[in-house]
């Protein structure tokens, strides 16, 4: 592990030349850093020395750990630096401050040393002491005397010294050292077990470690940091852009929607009063970081399903965004309806122009909100009395003039055929009883689901993707890459990047297939730590996804014609939806549109990446901050953010462009990093040597990489950083 306090050199101009007979006496006398006045007034036990003061120093004082002026500390210097032998200040002099070593916590010579002009021959620290009472200087850039002074008069008044009092003094009574330090935030969180610890020394000494902030950030890897963030529009955000109706749409693409949101008596019973969809959503919160929860709805708000006016601005936004029309889920249990208020609102409303078909959700309702059979709510039982009636229930919608027709037939969806006994035969017998009844001829189209693919099995004509089913089967689980806030989750997480790719990928089927692709899903809100999450869904991935589902239908035609599915229109509490949200708006809809039409196809693309080790608030990590802002805001290139880890600056750089945390050495890495070179992004910038570990990736890749290097040589050595620096400056394509 690095030393806290380990820096780089300071310039060879700062050593004091010292003849090579000068004795060590003379070299402390003509250091200007041993303070006889000081050192008489700390230790009054000394005070009929005189002017022997300098030799009791040198020969015994050190060893006592008596201070030679109030800036060093030989007990903490030997400390620090156990390679010392004999006089700490004499070391210091000659080695010590050209190695960076500090004489005490709260004073660097290295960062002094370029900050102020410090005369040729003169130690750093030298300059501090003579001129500290004369002028505001800062020891360390973490405190502030200005603002110590302004915030607190007290000690402006009474004429104290800003750094002395904050150090005897100011710590014990909560006052901050620099703006931006929050001592009761820090105290609270860090120093809970050892109160009286100055905490700008605590943080001095663990600042580089990624989970020590100064004050609560705003973005704080916690779960009301996640919370804060993800309830306000974030770097991705997008107002919507409408198509026009001219706009040609390269497929039909329909939508899973559902209904549940109205009250009914039922859900009154088993769930309480009033309890629709919304009522599960709150429960989704934050598991681990960069969990994408909550999801608060925009544009729409917390609707209720109720009137015709929420079906037409649902079915305006759809069409506005390429899809053709939705898939109601239409549920029916042993002749009985639930949830049926918003598919009779629009077939008691023609004006409102929204084609739709349905998937009839023929699993059990259970408390566990997964089709089982355990704790039941209401089950299908399947009675073969029951068939005219379910026969007739269908073909009332089926009749609707905007029913959604393939090949000149109505479409019904089965979601789990598999459930029915003896399946093939009961979709023969459904079968007649339309032709007979109705003189219908509908195509019966079952979900990919539990296991169940091949329709051939079941007698139907076709099957429809209901991802995260099948598209996870061969996706490997991330949860050991998360970092946890709940210890007691034990959901399943994959990472949305690798679910496209391998949805994309998956082979051509014998039988007819809808394919379809999902925004995102996250059932936390139902499943409470115990769901599935697809994670880090980006509205690009989505396009991605949609896009390619479209390319792949126009020669993998649905009964001649090019269909493709979302999933879904409003599964809230599953966090798959393109309505409107608070923090990305309406951007899903907007890459909906894009992937529609194809006018995301082509688009010229010169992504840059920024690699930086952390976003720890130091020199290199706002250096690349401003990178990235200059390079999108000035020259208008399109960035992303790849960081080794986290910190406290990790909201600013969401706020610039999309950020993401890998690591080296992860299965993950190397495919996201492909992914991201065929996206357009085939240039690099690794912002350090501490970053170079990810350079092997970026090669294999073949992204190129300027290679920048900001830490000096003391702190490449303290660091262990050769190695993986040389092995990156041997990789092409480097640029330099």
């Amino acid at each position: 592990m690095p030393h806290p306090f380990s820096h780089s050199s300071v310039e060879d101009s700062r050593i004091s030349p010292f003849p090579a007979d000068a004795s060590p006496l003379q070299i402390l006398g003509h250091s200007g850093i041993f303070d006889a006045f000081y050192y008489l007034k700390s230790n009054p036990d000394l005070h009929t020395l005189g002017t022997a003061v300098l030799r009791h120093y040198h020969q015994h004082g050190w060893r006592e750990g008596r201070k030679p002026n109030p800036f060093f500390d030989p007990h903490w210097y030997l400390s620090q630096n156990r390679d010392v032998i004999g006089d700490p200040l004499l070391h210091y002099i000659l080695h010590g401050e050209r190695e960076g070593r500090r004489p005490i916590a709260w004073f660097d010579p290295v960062w002094y040393a370029r900050t102020y002009h410090v005369p040729e021959r003169m130690l750093a620290l030298a300059h501090y002491l003579n001129n500290r009472h004369n002028t505001p200087l800062r020891p360390i850039p973490e405190f502030d005397p200005d603002f110590y002074l302004r915030a607190y008069p007290d000690v402006a008044k009474a004429g104290l010294d800003a750094l002395e009092h904050y150090m005897v003094q100011g710590f014990r009574e909560a006052r901050k050292p620099f703006d931006g330090f929050d001592p009761l935030y820090y105290r609270r969180k860090y120093l809970r077990h050892s109160p009286d610890s100055n905490p700008l020394l605590h943080y001095l000494e663990n600042r580089d470690r990624p989970d020590i902030h100064p004050c609560s950030p705003e973005t704080e890897i916690s779960v009301f940091g996640e919370i804060k963030r993800r309830s306000k529009p974030g770097p991705l955000f997008e107002k919507a852009r409408p198509l026009p109706r001219s706009a040609i749409r390269r497929a039909r693409i329909l939508a899973y929607y559902l209904p549940q949101f109205h009250t009914i008596p039922e859900n009154d019973a088993w769930w309480g009063e009033g309890f629709t969809e919304w009522t599960n959503l709150p429960r989704g919160i934050p598991r681990f970081s960069d969990h994408y929860q909550p999801r608060i709805p925009r544009d729409l708000g917390h609707y209720t399903l109720n009137t015709p006016e929420i079906l037409e601005r649902q079915a305006a936004m759809a069409q506005a965004a390429g899809i053709e029309g939705f898939i109601f889920y239409f549920y029916w249990f042993n002749r009985k309806r639930l949830l049926d208020q918003p598919l009779e609102i629009l077939l008691s409303n023609p004006q409102i122009d929204l084609p739709f078909c349905l998937m009839w959700a023929n699993e059990n309702w259970s408390r566990r909100w997964d089709g089982s059979d355990d704790d039941l709510l209401i089950a299908q039982d399947y009675r073969s009395e029951d068939d005219e009636a379910l026969v007739d229930c269908f073909a009332r919608y089926l009749r609707d003039p905007r029913y959604i027709h393939f090949d000149g037939r109505p479409v019904l969806m089965v979601y789990r055929p598999g459930t029915i006994p003896d399946a093939p035969a009961a979709f023969v017998r459904w079968r007649t009883l339309f032709r007979t009844r109705h003189g219908l001829d509908p195509l019966f189209v079952m979900g990919q689901a539990f296991g169940d693919e091949n329709p051939d099995l079941f007698g139907l004509d076709g099957a429809i993707e209901f991802p995260p089913h099948k598209v996870v089967s061969n996706c490997n689980l991330i949860n050991d890459e998360i970092t946890l806030f709940d210890n007691d989750f034990s959901g399943q997480v994959y990472d949305y990047g690798e679910v496209v790719d391998k949805a994309l990928a998956q082979p051509r089927t014998p039988f007819p297939l809808i394919r379809t692709a999902a925004p995102s899903w996250d059932n936390d809100a139902r499943r409470q730590g115990k769901g599935l999450v697809l994670h880090g869904s980006t509205p690009e991935l989505y396009e991605r996804w949609l896009s390619g589902l479209i390319e792949q239908a126009q020669s993998r035609t649905f009964f001649r014609e090019p269909v493709v599915c979302i999933n879904a229109w409003n599964e809230w509490a599953e966090g798959a939806y393109l309505e409107p949200d608070q923090h990305f708006g309406s951007a899903y809809l907007n890459a909906t549109a894009r992937a529609c039409t194809g006018a995301g196809k082509n688009r010229s693309r010169a992504g840059i990446l920024l690699i930086g080790h952390d976003a720890f608030p130091a020199g290199a990590q706002r250096l690349l901050l401003e990178t990235g802002r200059t390079l999108k805001h000035c020259f208008g290139a399109e960035i992303q953010f790849l960081l080794l880890d986290g910190g406290a600056l990790l909201d600013e750089y969401r706020n610039v462009a999309p950020t993401e945390i890998v690591t080296v050495g992860s299965k993950t890495t190397p495919a996201r990093l492909e992914y991201l070179r065929r996206q357009g992004f085939q240039s690099a910038i690794l912002n350090s040597a501490a970053s170079s570990a990810l350079a092997p990736h970026l090669a294999d890749a073949e992204i190129g990489f300027l290679f920048l290097i900001h830490e000096l040589p003391a702190l490449l050595r303290s660091r262990n950083l050769h190695t993986p620096m040389e092995k990156a400056c041997t990789l092409g394509p480097v640029r330099s």
